[in-house]
Parts: structure tokens; sequence; C-alpha cells
């Protein structure tokens, strides 16, 4: 059996590792794997899940925009009409079982490749959510209560802050370096990269020419150029930096959006939540986190388009021999080894439909 892979972000690589575990071949387009997932903070968070389509989330993204924190610049048409038509609907049960599962296995996932060799930096002690405001900690503790995931929380006392909800549960990695692991571990594998975007046919499934049995789309936002799918960009930065940090663990302002995750060899430093599609770097993480960070010296930084469903939920499914993995906005690496592994089933013919998750995939099978 024959997989090609449009997209070598984190849900590609994850994808062409079960499937290449399974002995299938498998050949990843894309000019630099890893380069528009790297951004990321790599906190696997899976519980934190923040459904888009509610007056709530659209309220905190205008505080976001009041504060300069975030901004809307461009937006998929579809989304908007699909997140308008959504709005405050609440997802069936078989979505939150489906996505619970899915959080227990990535989490699951990057617990064993540690076991394995501990060569991404990963730290298995928790999260912590800040908060400046008595209220809003409250509200955030509330939320919590009733989150379908029923996580394991404990609100705790911060700092120079009204305290904050530490989730003793998940945890965190080095993104680039887990790139430079799995990418080894897939070319140990047989796997095979194509260094080049991928120009699918989708009507015989071809890449660049080439045939494949399967076509496996799992290239973010740019999806919307094979399949009319309701995606939208959602632009994050993210900034190595040496120096260091007040906090041990890795933490999130809930105010700003900033997350901050000190590793072993530097501190990683991630914000952004804007609707935006360009390439310009357009705001300034840093400056959010001054009084909780030291910043020696800024190593490298990076961006990416975090490919955004229109209520947060991944987009998977199968059309014909089209395996479409996508969607996961900004907990795409809290996901992505539950997305490889299913669209790796997807693939197989193990499973036609994912339910509520492959809805919009269904929808384009039921159009033709």
């Amino acid at each position: 059996m024959k997989v090609g892979i449009v997209g070598g972000g984190i849900v590609g690589l994850m994808s062409a590792y079960f499937l290449a575990k399974e002995g299938v071949s498998v050949t990843v387009y894309d000019p630099a794997p890893g380069k528009y997932s790297i951004h990321a903070a790599g906190l696997i968070e899976p519980y934190r899940f923040d459904r888009i389509n509610t007056t709530s989330m659209i309220a905190k993204m205008l505080r976001f925009m009041r504060r300069g924190v975030t901004e809307v610049r461009q937006l998929n048409k579809m989304w908007v009409v699909e997140l308008l038509s959504s709005l405050n609907k609440s997802p069936p049960q078989e979505a939150w079982d489906l996505m619970r599962e899915m959080a227990r296995l990535s989490l699951d996932t990057y617990a064993q490749m540690a076991e394995e060799r501990n060569d991404f930096d990963y730290h298995n002690d928790g999260l912590l959510e800040v908060y400046t405001s008595e209220e809003e900690l409250e509200k955030g503790e509330k939320e919590e209560k009733q989150s379908p995931f029923s996580p394991k929380f404990e609100v705790t006392e911060v700092p120079g802050f009204a305290g904050g909800i530490f989730f003793p549960e998940l945890s965190r990695i080095a993104t680039e370096k887990f790139v430079k692991r799995i990418t080894r571990e897939l070319t140990q594998l047989k796997v095979n990269f194509q260094g080049m975007e991928a120009q699918p046919n989708l009507k015989d499934y071809t890449l660049n020419g080439e045939k494949f049995d399967v076509v496996i789309l799992a290239n973010g936002v740019w999806i919307t150029k094979s399949l009319k799918l309701p995606i939208t960009a959602f632009k994050g930065y993210g900034a190595w930096v040496k120096g260091s940090s007040k906090i041990k663990n890795a933490f999130v302002t809930v105010d700003e959006g900033v997350a901050v995750s000190p590793l072993s060899d530097h501190v990683k430093i991630t914000g952004g939540f804007s609707a935006d599609y360009g390439s310009e770097w357009r705001t300034d993480i840093l400056s959010k986190v001054t009084s909780l960070v030291k910043v020696e010296e800024v190593m490298e930084r990076n961006m990416g388009f975090r490919p955004c469903s229109p209520d947060g939920f991944p987009i998977m499914g199968r059309l014909d021999n089209v395996v479409v993995a996508t969607g996961a906005c900004r907990l795409g690496w809290s996901y992505a080894p539950a997305m490889g592994y299913y669209a790796s089933e997807l693939a197989l013919g193990k499973r036609s439909t994912l339910g509520y998750v492959s809805r919009y995939v269904d929808r384009l099978r039921s159009s033709e």
C-alpha cells in the first residue's frame, strides 16, 4: 500500500509515523517538515480545550484585541458562516467521548516515546494558568468544574497575582527537538521525504504526478486549496530565549494568552492568536512577560498558522481515497499523536468515519 501525505507539520509527521509502523510505504511532501509547527509552546494540554463557537470566546477575543494581543486581518468566509450558524450550539456527547479518548492517546504517546529516549525535553510536571483578576480566576475555576474532560486541577497561590489554576496531568516538550526525533525515526522506518510542495490531483490520487492508493491532506490552513472546508488561520509566534523564569513550571498568562515553558537549554515563549495569513511578525510577545521572565538573548523565533475549525474540534474523515486531518487550532501538538493515529486508521480502511469530527468531510461526500 502506498500513502502520500501532503504537509509535514506535526499532524502529517505523526500520520506518517503510525502508517510506517504498519509497514505502509509512505511519502511526505513538504519543503521544510516541521517548520510551521515548531513555533508552538510544546504544551501538551488537550484538557484546555477552547470551543471557538461561543459568545464567551468571542468576548475573550474582543478583550485580546483591545489589549493589542490579537487582531483580525483575514478570515475564511466559509469559516465565518459556519461559526455564526453554530454559535453556542453544543456538540453531541460522542464528540466529547472521542476527544477524551484522543487526549489520553496523545498524552500516553509522548510519555511512551520519552520513556524510550527522552531526547526532546519531555517534562510531565503540569501546567499553571496565571490570573491577575480574582473575578476571572473564579470564572476559570467554574469553567474547569463544568469541563466535559473533568480534568484534575487545583487553585493555587501565585505571588504577585490573584492566583492560578494548576493542571498536574499535563506535560510539555521542546517542539524543535521532537521534530528532529520524529523525522529521524521516520527515516529509519523508510519514509520518503520529498522536499517540495505537493501538487495534488485528487481525481486520480496523484501528488506531483505520482499515484498513491490513499492521499492524506494534513497541510493545515492550506487544505482549502484542495477541498471546500471551513478552516481559517490564527497565527502564532514563538521565541527561543536564553534566560530564566520566576515560575519553574510551564505557565500561561490568561490575560495576555502568552505561554512560557522553561526547558533544559532555553526558555520558550509563545503567543499571538491573530486571524492573519500574512508572513509579517506583528507582535511583541516578550514584553508581555517581562515581570516573569528575564531574557538575556533571543536565540531564534518563528511563526506558524494554526488551522482552526469553526468550533475548535479537529476536522477528520475520509472522502473516497482522500483522508483529511486538520482543524485542531491551538491544540495541534496536544492532539497530533491521536490525529495521526486516526488518520492512519482511516487510510488503512479500519474506520470510515469519526462521527462528529467527520461531519464536514461527510458533507462533501453527500454533495458529490
